[in-house]
């Protein structure tokens, strides 16, 4: 649950759920790209103009359902880990692939369809966790660090889920982990020397 949501009036927090589980539901039937918001208010017998009093679009019910299923996967691998350790950072990755194969599983297009747009709403969740987590260890740099490594967290495990995964997402992970943590040291190695 989205910490925000946590305050608000249970009506409200049943509504959206609703709407996002009514979404759930037809993206399993057809491609996002044709599900409108009739469709989705249809489904979970609301009308639209309490569609709107929630969410300007399909777009934004799309991104509170996938922060919201997001930051439950990440809670329940990463809990409160708050320093960037290469434990730490495998633990995200590894959340981040697995909530990626999920997603993919239970909306993949079928017969070539589009993906639904997930992108906007994972980087830059894992962007904020890994800037959170660069601050606390006091890195040099922390919002290049974090953005580039959560770019690169993000679209390797986009790229394995959406492949024929030949390799596990632990694999995936330790390789990927092992490349970012080399880099890193790198990284510390050059500031030193220049320091």
């Amino acid at each position: 649950m989205l910490l925000k949501e946590k305050k608000l009036d249970p009506r409200i927090i049943r509504t959206r759920r609703d709407l996002a589980a009514s979404l759930c539901t037809l993206m399993r039937e057809k491609p996002f790209s044709q599900i409108t918001v009739q469709k989705i208010t249809e489904q979970a017998t609301i009308n639209r103009a309490t569609f709107y009093a929630h969410f300007e679009d399909k777009y934004k019910l799309l991104e509170y359902m996938v922060r919201g299923a997001f930051q439950e996967k990440l809670e329940s691998k990463v809990g409160t880990c708050e320093r960037f350790t290469a434990a730490h950072l495998h633990l995200l990755m590894l959340a981040t692939c697995e909530f990626l194969k999920e997603f993919d599983d239970k909306y993949a297009p079928r017969h070539g369809h589009d993906h639904p747009p997930i992108e906007r709403q994972i980087q830059p969740h894992i962007d904020a966790v890994l800037l959170r987590w660069a601050q606390v260890s006091e890195i040099n740099s922390a919002e290049w660090v974090a953005t580039s490594t959560s770019w690169m967290v993000f679209g390797t495990a986009l790229a394995w889920s959406r492949g024929e995964r030949r390799v596990s997402a632990e694999t995936v992970t330790d390789q990927t982990i092992h490349l970012l943590t080399q880099g890193i040291a790198m990284l510390s190695e050059v500031e030193c020397a220049n320091g």
